[in-house]
């Protein structure tokens, strides 16, 4: 995985589960299953990240 990629997934993880917006998202998706699927996602999208990395 490329430093710039490493960063930009660091920023996305930083924004989803640090930001202000985060209270608010609770607020308005009362279902309880909201939280995993933001987990689910950013997993999925480092493992992506990860798929593209080639080992020497």
């Amino acid at each position: 995985m490329s430093p710039s990629i490493g960063l930009l997934l660091v920023v996305v993880g930083v924004l989803l589960f640090l930001s202000p917006i985060v209270p608010w998202v609770a607020t308005v998706a009362p279902a309880w299953w909201w939280p995993f699927v933001a987990w689910a996602a950013f997993i999925v999208l480092i493992a992506v990240a990860m798929s593209s990395r080639r080992d020497p």
